[in-house]
């Protein structure tokens, strides 16, 4: 029951990508996850530098 769940809802997200909408989309949550990551990245090194 829960892999059919599980199956059905990774189907329904691969139909949605292949749609223009979702490429777009998945484009922008990408982009947005890199921005965050690099923000976080430099905040550490930052404060790593500023601790010592």
């Amino acid at each position: 029951m829960i892999r059919g769940k599980t199956m059905g809802y990774f189907y329904s997200l691969m139909n949605y990508l292949k749609t223009d909408k979702g490429k777009h989309d998945c484009l922008d949550y990408i982009r947005a996850i890199v921005i965050m990551a690099s923000v976080m990245a430099g905040i550490r090194i930052l404060l790593y530098a500023l601790l010592q």
